[in-house]
């Protein structure tokens, strides 16, 4: 069974991985996309679920923002490992 790592490590190309996310446990299936919205200074990224989960109340639309559609900050995933 893999080891959990810091999510500054996981995979950035779109990869699902198991993630550890704050009052969201740790089965969380999520990956990153790169172009999950057009900014003024091109697409930025955000996690998002790779499956049909329930992701946490303060993400928007299951995005993982700074801060979401309600001002306030989304709870960020902390550590990663390879999915099941």
């Amino acid at each position: 069974m893999s080891e959990w790592k810091s999510i500054d490590t996981a995979p950035l190309d779109g990869t699902p991985i198991q993630a550890r996310i704050p009052g969201n446990g740790e089965d969380n299936i999520i990956c990153w996309d790169s172009d999950a919205v057009e900014g003024p200074d091109g697409p930025c990224g955000a996690w998002i679920f790779a499956s049909e989960q329930e992701p946490p109340d303060c993400w928007t639309d299951g995005y993982c923002w700074e801060i979401n559609e309600d001002g306030v900050r989304s709870m960020h995933p902390t550590h990663w490992k390879e999915a099941a």
